[in-house]
């Protein structure tokens, strides 16, 4: 069974590198979830870092933001895959950030996994552009 665990270098943290992602980024679309990202040269510590951002705006309670944001790292978590060889190959990094778009609604799992592997695919289409 392969290592599917999320280790704290593939989050996206630093403030330089998310206002580069939303300044110099490229968008992808697939509702109820938006991906902004930014490609740039290999890094060795980790080819993809990734956020996820449920606007308080959109999602009012608390309660239904954290378990959205579960659901959308999960999907990330089990689908990264088909991501990562395309970046290693392409000699390529990385960083996107997950916005939630839908409004007072939580979408179901099913509905979030398959948007993200939607994304995931178009972004690995992407790095060899």
């Amino acid at each position: 069974m392969e290592n599917n665990r999320l280790y704290k270098r593939e989050k996206l943290c630093s403030r330089t590198a998310i206002a580069r992602t939303f300044d110099c980024g490229h968008s992808l679309m697939a509702y109820p979830l938006r991906a902004v990202y930014h490609m740039g040269p290999s890094r060795p510590e980790a080819p993809a870092r990734f956020m996820i951002t449920i606007p308080k705006k959109k999602i009012h309670t608390a309660v239904q933001r954290v378990a959205l944001r579960r659901r959308t790292r999960e999907a990330y978590r089990l689908n990264r895959q088909l991501l990562l060889p395309a970046l290693e190959a392409a000699g390529r990094s990385l960083d996107v950030a997950f916005i939630y778009l839908a409004k007072d609604e939580a979408a179901p799992y099913a509905v979030i996994e398959e948007k993200m592997r939607d994304i995931l695919t178009r972004l690995a289409q992407a790095t060899h552009d």
